[in-house]
C-alpha cells in the first residue's frame, strides 16, 4: 500500500493539464512510479532501492544536457491539425 505522506507529484508536459508523474513509497521498500496524462494512466512501475538510485543517477547525468529554462528555444509553430481536443 502506498503511503500518501511519502508521495511527490511532478507536473509533466509543456501545458497545464498535460499530465503528472507521481512517485510514492510502496510497502516501505519500493518506489512506485506512476505516469498519468489526459485521463489515462500507464501501469505503475515498482522500483527497488537500487533501481531508484540508478534513476537518480541517470537524471543527474542527463539534466546538464538540457537547455536552461531561460535559454530554451521557443517551440516551433505546429502547422498540422491539433490532435488534442
Amino acid at each position: 500500500m502506498a503511503e500518501l505522506d511519502r508521495e511527490v507529484r511532478v507536473a509533466a508536459g509543456r501545458r497545464e493539464g498535460d499530465g503528472q508523474l507521481r512517485l510514492s513509497v510502496f510497502a516501505t521498500d519500493l518506489l512506485a512510479v506512476t505516469l498519468e496524462g489526459h485521463g489515462e494512466r500507464a501501469p505503475t512501475l515498482l522500483l527497488t532501492t537500487e533501481q531508484a538510485a540508478r534513476l537518480r543517477d541517470a537524471l543527474s547525468e542527463l539534466l546538464p544536457l538540457l537547455a536552461p529554462p531561460g535559454e530554451a528555444t521557443p517551440p516551433a509553430v505546429w502547422g498540422g491539425v491539433e490532435r488534442r481536443r
